[in-house]
């Protein structure tokens, strides 16, 4: 397994090359993750219906000599997923370097090439083909460090298409939009660590409405992943102790490109109709002093 992968990002990449009754068990994993892996083989070969083998042969395909090491790691994600700045926080991390902001720039650089590395592009293809069908409508979530991300990803795509709409305020007055989605809809969560318990909730009560729910997250996975229908996960482990939203922005810029570039014909004939209703709202507005 790669050392800059977790092990869903691992299962998500391999899942094609996987046996059926091998992708029974990574969907189980995959669907409560990390949880379902601390199970023993027993436990998770009932869980997937299929043998114990099967478990064992997908641990090694996963690059692991023993259940009892898959676990370890499995452990080990678990305590980086709850970590905060305070315990990532390595003050010599980049001391000594000539230039900071050169140093810093790079390793930004080299998370943003890990995770082009690791995105299986079924997901980012499942994304830009979602977000480009007019017949959808969008819904946009965003936590705490996040909002800005799906704020400016809401902002690009109402200049593109119709039907855009941004979650905002407080949880409660989410259920007034939540009682009008369907499976027309889509639902674009932004979940980083340390993972946002209402975010879980409005993409699993949105899921059992139909909504297709897209997940935008880091490389150990919100547990929105369990519900959500593609996932882009970013590497976003930044060198400072603070994680970076860097490569998720970049992901997001991917996703408008893809949209505009695959959508082009119907998109730019919606651009002239606004750029003409720009001018003539432009046309209308007072000069600088007036009234």
């Amino acid at each position: 397994m790669s050392n800059n992968r977790s092990i869903a990002e691992e299962i998500r990449v391999l899942f094609e090359t996987l046996t059926p009754t091998e992708r029974k068990v990574g969907r189980v994993l995959l669907a409560n993750y990390p949880v379902a892996g601390l199970e023993t083989v027993a436990q998770l070969a009932l869980r997937a219906d299929v043998s114990g083998p099967t478990v064992l042969r997908l641990v090694s395909k996963l690059g692991f000599d023993s259940y009892t090491g898959f676990q370890t790691a499995l452990r080990d994600e678990l305590e980086v997923r709850l970590q905060s700045p305070l315990v990532r926080h390595d003050p010599g991390q980049l001391k000594g370097e000539n230039d900071f902001l050169v140093s810093y720039a790079s390793r930004i650089s080299q998370l943003m090439q890990e995770t082009i590395a690791h995105l299986p592009r079924a997901e980012f293809d499942g994304v830009v083909e979602l977000l480009g069908d007019r017949k959808q409508r969008v819904w946009l979530l965003g936590g705490r460090l996040t909002e800005p991300l799906a704020a400016y990803l809401g902002h690009h795509l109402k200049v593109v298409r119709p039907e855009v709409n941004h979650l905002r305020g407080v949880p409660a007055s989410w259920a007034d939009s939540l009682v009008d989605m369907g499976k027309h809809d889509v639902l674009v969560v932004f979940d980083i660590r340390r993972y946002w318990e209402g975010a879980l909730q409005v993409a699993e009560m949105a899921a059992q409405r139909k909504v297709n729910v897209l997940l935008f997250t880091d490389q150990w996975l919100s547990p929105v992943s369990r519900v959500a229908r593609h996932t882009l996960a970013a590497h976003t482990a930044g060198p400072s102790g603070w994680d970076s939203n860097t490569p998720l922005m970049m992901l997001v810029d991917a996703v408008i490109a893809g949209v505009n570039t695959r959508r082009w014909g119907e998109i730019s004939d919606r651009l002239q109709e606004v750029e003409a209703m720009r001018a003539r709202l432009g046309e209308g507005l007072p000069k600088e002093g007036g009234g």
